[in-house]
Formats: C-alpha cells, sequence, structure tokens
C-alpha cells in the first residue's frame, strides 16, 4: 500500500470539509469595512474592492478565529486544502491584507505576527472585539476549533502523500514568472465588471497554488522597457463580452519576450450562470501554463513557440475526452516529433495519440496498428527520458485489458521511477486506482485517486475519478461535494455530465435525481442518454413489475445502440433486480466486446456478487486469476461483511 494509505482511509473526504468555503461563508463587518466573502469583496464608505479568493479565504480564517492565534499550518489546511505551499504564499496574502487595512483613515484590522506560532487579526470594532457577522451560523463561525484535531491528521495525511510522489526528487524547473493582466469588459455592467476584476485574481490565485510565481499587473506589459529579469515568462491577458445571452470571455497567453501567442481561447457560460466562470478560466490557465513551464525547462527544453502552441492544444484535446479528436490530436503530436525529436515528452504525448487513436478506431487491423505505433513512441520515450511518466501511463494501457496484474506491474514502475510533468504523473496515480477498482480493492483505489488529486487538482478526469470512487464506496456526501467541485471548474466537459448522470442516477433519491436530469436536458448530446436514465428511475421507485419490464426492454436497446454504456446497462437491469438478466447481458457483451469490471464493485450490483453466476463472470474478466496470484481479496470479501457477501462459490475458486 502507499505510505499513508490508512490515514486517507480515515480521512477520505477531508480535503474539502476542512477548507473555507466562501460560498457559504456569511456577510460579516470588521470595524467600518464590510467583507462579503460570496463575492470576495469588500466595502467601505460605499466603495467596493475585490480581493484574490485566498486573500480573502485568509481574511475570513482569521476573522474567524476572533482574536485567537492561527497557526500557519492551520491557515494551509483552510486556505489552500492542505497543498504544499511556501512561507512565501502565506506572507503574500497576509501582506495583502495589511495594506488592505492601510488603505483606510480608520484601519478597520490589524494583524499580529505571533513568531514561530502564526497571525491573529484583531477588529477595531468594539476596541478589538469580535468581527460581527450579518446572519448568524454557528456552525461557521465555530468549526476551526471544532476541527482541530481532524486539521492535524489532514496535515499529516498530504504531508505523508507529497513524501511519497516527491521523496529524494529535484525540482523539474526553475521558476516562471508570469504576469496576469486585467481582463477589458467590452459591458458597462457592474456585474461584468466584477466579474472582469474577478477572473485575473481568480488565477493569480490559482497559480500560486501550483507554485508558479504570478503578479497582477496594472498596466500594459512592454518587455522592451524592462529589465530582464522582471520581463515575464507569460504573460495572461482577456476580453469579458455579453452577447445578450451568454457571458464569453477570450483568453490569450503570450510569451512575455515576444508577445507571440502561445494559447487562446474562448469560454462561454450563461449570463445568469457566470459566477463560478472566472474558477473555470483559472483552472484551464494553470493547466496550460505548467505544461509550458514543464517543455520549457525540460532536458533538452522545448522553446519554440509554435510547437508550445501545439503542446498545449494536443493536451487539451486529451483532457477534453472527445473521442472524435484522435486524428487532430496524431496530427499535432507528428509535427512536434518531427521539429524536435530530441524532446522526450513529444514522443510520449505523440504514443498517448496513437493509444487514444487505437480506442476510437473500429477497424482492428487500423486499431492494432495504433498500438503498435503507441508502443514504440512510448519506449522511445523512456530511451530518451526513463523518468516521464506519460509513457509508463501509456504502456499500461496497452497490456491486454484483462491482463489486471501487469498492468499494475508497469504502473507500479512508474510511480517509482516517474518524476514528470505532473499531469501524466498524476495519470500514474489514477490508473493504479483505477485497476485496484476494476478488481474490487476500492479502499486502496480510493488512496491512489486521492493522491492523483492532489497532483494534478485541475484535471477534470482526476475530480470526476474521484467522485466516481466515492460514489461507489456508498460515500454519497463526499461523492456530491467532489462533484460539485468538478461542476464549478469545468461545466462544459463530457466527462463531468456523465459523472452526474451517473451519480444522480444510481445513488441520489429518485426526486432529487430527476432534477438533475432536468438540469442536463440543456446539454443536447445528452437527450436520449437522459430519456433511458428517466425511464431507470422511475421504473425503480414505481416497483411495478410491468414498469420493470418495460425500462428493462429500453435499457438493452439503449445499450445496443451505443446511447448508454454496457457497464450502465448491466448495473440499471441489476437495480431493477433483474439479476438474471443483468448477468445475461454481461456474458453477451463480452462474446464480442470488452467491459471495466468495476461494475461489479458497486452497492447497485450487490445482488450479482451474490449470485452463482458472479464466479463464472469474474473469471471471464481475469478477476479470479487476479486474485489468485496475487492472494488479495476484494473488499467484500474481507472484514466484516466477508460472511454475508464472499460466497462459498468464491471461496472455493480463491483457494
Amino acid at each position: 500500500m502507499l505510505a499513508g494509505d490508512r490515514m486517507y482511509e480515515s480521512t477520505q473526504d477531508a480535503m474539502w470539509v476542512h477548507s473555507i468555503d466562501l460560498a457559504q461563508e456569511a456577510e460579516f463587518d470588521l470595524g467600518s469595512l464590510r467583507v462579503r466573502p460570496a463575492t470576495c469583496e469588500v466595502e467601505w464608505n460605499g466603495v467596493t474592492q475585490t480581493l484574490q479568493r485566498r486573500v480573502m479565504q485568509v481574511l475570513v480564517a482569521l476573522a474567524q478565529a476572533r482574536g485567537s492565534v492561527v497557526s500557519q499550518d492551520d491557515l494551509v489546511i483552510r486556505c489552500w486544502r492542505g497543498l504544499s505551499v511556501s512561507d512565501d504564499a502565506i506572507y503574500r496574502c497576509i501582506s495583502k491584507l495589511r495594506k488592505l487595512a492601510a488603505d483606510y483613515s480608520d484601519a478597520p484590522y490589524a494583524i499580529e505576527a505571533i513568531p514561530g506560532v502564526g497571525y491573529r487579526l484583531t477588529s477595531s470594532s468594539a476596541a478589538g472585539e469580535a468581527p460581527v457577522w450579518t446572519t448568524s451560523s454557528r456552525g461557521n463561525r465555530f468549526r476551526f476549533r471544532t476541527l482541530v484535531t481532524a486539521a492535524a491528521l489532514l496535515v499529516l495525511v498530504v504531508v505523508g502523500a507529497a513524501f511519497w510522489v516527491f521523496q529524494g526528487r529535484p525540482p523539474d524547473h526553475r521558476p516562471l514568472r508570469v504576469a496576469v493582466q486585467p481582463f477589458e469588459a467590452l459591458s458597462n455592467s457592474e456585474d461584468a465588471r466584477s466579474l472582469a476584476r474577478r477572473i485575473p485574481n481568480e488565477i493569480v490565485d490559482v497559480l500560486g497554488d501550483s507554485q508558479i510565481e504570478t503578479v497582477l499587473v496594472g498596466e500594459q506589459v512592454e518587455a522592451a522597457t524592462k529589465p530582464a529579469s522582471l520581463t515575464p515568462g507569460l504573460i495572461v491577458t482577456g476580453i469579458l463580452r455579453d452577447d445578450g445571452h451568454n457571458a464569453i470571455v477570450d483568453l490569450r497567453l503570450e510569451d512575455g519576450s515576444t508577445r507571440a501567442a502561445l494559447w487562446s481561447t474562448e469560454f462561454k457560460r450563461d449570463s445568469r450562470e457566470a459566477s463560478d466562470l472566472p474558477l473555470e478560466i483559472a483552472a484551464r490557465v494553470a493547466d496550460a501554463v505548467n505544461m509550458i513551464n514543464f517543455a520549457r525547462n525540460a532536458d533538452p527544453p522545448l522553446t519554440d513557440d509554435s510547437a508550445l502552441t501545439a503542446l498545449i492544444q494536443t493536451a487539451d484535446m486529451i483532457r477534453g475526452s472527445d473521442s472524435n479528436a484522435w486524428a487532430p490530436m496524431v496530427e499535432k503530436a507528428q509535427d512536434i516529433v518531427a521539429r524536435h525529436p530530441e524532446f522526450a515528452f513529444g514522443h510520449s504525448i505523440l504514443a498517448s495519440s496513437y493509444a487514444w487513436a487505437s480506442e476510437s478506431i473500429n477497424i482492428p487491423d487500423r486499431a492494432q496498428a495504433m498500438r503498435d505505433a503507441a508502443r514504440q513512441e512510448a519506449n522511445l520515450t523512456l530511451k530518451l527520458d526513463p523518468e516521464d511518466a506519460g509513457a509508463y501511463a501509456v504502456l499500461s494501457g496497452l497490456m491486454p485489458t484483462y491482463d489486471h496484474r501487469r498492468r499494475e506491474t508497469i504502473l507500479l514502475r512508474g510511480i517509482k521511477f516517474a518524476r514528470h510533468p505532473k499531469q501524466p504523473l498524476a495519470a500514474l496515480y489514477s490508473y493504479e486506482g483505477i485497476v485496484l477498482g476494476n478488481v474490487g480493492r476500492l479502499r486502496e483505489a480510493l488512496s491512489f485517486q486521492l493522491v492523483a488529486h492532489a497532483t494534478d487538482e485541475w484535471g477534470a478526469p482526476r475530480t470526476t475519478k474521484l467522485a466516481l470512487i466515492y460514489a461507489n464506496m456508498g460515500d454519497l456526501a463526499s461523492a456530491k461535494a467532489t462533484l460539485q467541485k468538478a461542476i464549478q471548474f469545468w461545466p462544459n466537459h463530457p466527462g463531468v455530465w456523465r459523472v452526474q448522470q451517473y451519480i444522480a442516477g444510481f445513488y441520489e433519491q429518485p426526486s432529487d435525481a430527476l432534477e438533475v436530469f432536468k438540469l442536463l436536458d440543456a446539454r443536447n448530446s445528452l437527450d436520449e442518454s437522459n430519456a433511458i436514465w428517466r425511464a431507470f428511475i422511475e421504473a425503480k421507485s414505481a416497483r411495478s413489475e410491468h414498469a420493470k419490464e418495460a425500462a428493462s426492454l429500453k435499457i438493452r436497446v439503449a445499450a445496443d445502440k451505443g446511447t448508454i454504456s454496457r457497464e450502465n446497462e448491466i448495473m440499471m437491469l441489476a437495480g431493477l433486480g433483474e439479476t438474471k438478466q443483468a448477468i445475461e447481458a454481461a456474458n453477451s457483451t463480452l462474446d464480442h466486446q470488452e467491459l471495466q469490471p468495476w461494475f461489479l464493485f458497486t452497492p447497485v450490483t450487490q445482488n450479482l456478487r451474490q449470485d452463482p453466476g458472479f464466479v463464472p463472470l469474474a473469471s471471464r474478466l481475469g478477476l479470479i486469476q487476479y486474485w489468485r496470484e496475487t492472494g488479495r481479496r476484494p473488499d467484500f470479501c474481507t472484514g466484516r461483511t466477508a460472511s454475508s457477501e464472499c460466497s462459498p462459490q468464491l471461496l472455493a475458486a480463491l483457494k
């Protein structure tokens, strides 16, 4: 098991529980200063200022301590979710808060540094008494003190994971300086101007979490007039406009020296739902900046602007989970390798593109050719750079689907030796989590998914996989909280939509689930699958044999058409109590295509695990062989549940 696994198992939802959620914090007063956490705004004498999200979180944490000292570790837990951040990152927030207080003639608060301990905020209201909250929320005011013990445990968890992931590893690159310019609002509305102010602040916060040196500038950056030491490596600019229905942001990421565009893209949200748009933009910018940072400091580096652009675009397509994007993905990756054959990660990206293409091509010979090409490029990558994480991830995926042990061997080797870049490094942990989920070891799978998410929290796949593992372990609260973060950051990601369908359809109460599907109806591409999910939910609620039969028929037809996945088909049938039909559907599918075995280890499919047909099905999926060879049983055959869930037939098969 990973170092720190047991601590992870006992604090599965700690990442989200202990951090300050500004949207849930009530407004309060510090002297004459009105603080509005949900909008990251402070108001004094009718004049409003917008703070960076992290600065506001620190202000809330200090204010909630009500005059008590808050340690730096506690600030990291509450404001950075336990991520590894430098003392400078904390001090920058404290400095900004002190500067804010000094901007007013009657300083509304003061922040005192207690050497070796932490910081204490005192307010000018009532001679330093506690800040006044407009809306009393006992949970919000006092949760800081009541969670101290759990928070301390979280520090150990994160430190343990960070030590395991990065122990003994030199930094991948030198610090990169990023200048974020104010975003121009083409609308005169106050909402648009406020949104335009928030976006750069959010980008600075998120890049700070990634340990990228980032500054918010108030004027145009002219590289030619600045000393080389102050010239930013990258510049972020943007324009916010409104077409009458949507808030649209045109974003541009430029080279700091040449002002050449390295990446540009458009973000769009319904104007009524634009409050989380800054989070989405910041996450995507962080992803692109971290990739450029790695590439520019690789050995040898990739400094060609057009190649960097192709690299970001290819990584975007891989992140986007669009199965139809394989052709341009391969083309761009081939171009990078053709121009810079010495850049090892270019071969890794090309290997990933070939592997992606092999999953999308229906012609067997062409798919096999793509797999062969992917293997060749991945092996070449490791010759050039044995520490490239992406190559290990590709090689594990090229193993036979049901040879779980060989897949795991490659992944664990990659986890041991790979060091960069962080997105593929996180993928190694995530894929090992998937392997463990496929063989029924969900508790260990969760540990790997947590490390994957901590390593690369700006990737939608990491967050959705974490939400899925929580749901399949029966922890709906953590699953929904994690999914909500994914929706905030990536509302237009198809993978996020599918996880919304899955969690709502299988784990929510019927009335709540149907409300979720109303929201998902806005996604035109989901119309047909939403109808099947509704039929399943309604039939499950009706408890009518006729309704079940009608829904079962719709489900099987939809799976035949590809409207829903085969795994979801089997789970839906199991959820309706159609155990024999579900096992029959699984075996029938295996006659002509592969299945991912994870569906057998969910609360929905408990009836399948207890059926005599489970053992032969598990054997076809390579599970019996894995359990025998490794001596590691699935979770439902260990602990207190083993006597009730692990059937005599399965116990006999495992001997």
